[in-house]
């Protein structure tokens, strides 16, 4: 049995947090968007008025640890590919990094489109330029996660709408629902292309 390179035990970084931190944090953050929804509708009226707000808390760790393994991803494949010092893959996944960064500062909801917009437009650009793969969407574990992550950041940006407006709030229950079905298909696919992977395929 051969001894795993560096490189790709760097590799198996994003499978681990996605399966340690990731994975945990979203069902988490799935009760608590139960539990705020009984608290909101008075289903269950002793729950803590912190409910909302911790849903939302781990909504956030949830799209910021993502985007984070996503870009740790695109990293060791610009390595291995030889990419490792382009600049312009440095400045665009710098700058995805700090548009997600001004996501969590940032109050008035233009900003916080224009950084949700810049942030996911980072990771697709990132992917495309990089030799990920050429899978079919409905098979592909890029374009799954990215379409997920999407969804995710417009939950995030449109927090204060969501708490305020029924049809966003709608809105963002059929995202997450759908978003429910990218977890599943995500780490399916995931896993498929870890076996592939450790394979040598």
């Amino acid at each position: 049995m051969s001894q795993l390179t560096a490189l790709e035990w760097l590799a198996l970084l994003h499978p681990v947090l996605a399966i340690l931190f990731v994975y945990p944090v979203a069902g988490a953050t799935i009760r608590l968007g139960i539990l705020a929804r009984e608290k909101r509708t008075d289903y269950n009226p002793a729950l803590p008025d912190t409910v909302p707000t911790e849903h939302w808390q781990h909504g956030r760790w949830l799209v910021s640890s993502a985007v984070v393994i996503t870009l740790w991803s695109y990293l060791v494949i610009a390595i291995r590919n030889g990419l490792g010092l382009n600049p312009v893959l440095w400045a665009a996944g710098l700058g995805t990094l700090a548009a997600l960064l001004a996501l969590w500062r940032v109050s008035t909801d233009p900003l916080k489109a224009s950084f949700t917009l810049l942030c996911w437009g980072g990771l697709i650009g990132l992917g495309t330029q990089l030799p990920i793969g050429d899978l079919p969407f409905w098979s592909s574990h890029f374009w799954s996660g990215v379409l997920l992550i999407g969804l995710l950041l417009f939950s995030l940006a449109a927090r204060s709408g969501i708490a305020s407006t029924t049809q966003l709030r709608r809105l963002h229950v059929s995202a997450m629902v759908l978003g429910a079905v990218l977890f599943a298909v995500v780490g399916i696919t995931g896993c498929r292309d870890l076996i592939q992977f450790t394979a040598g395929g």
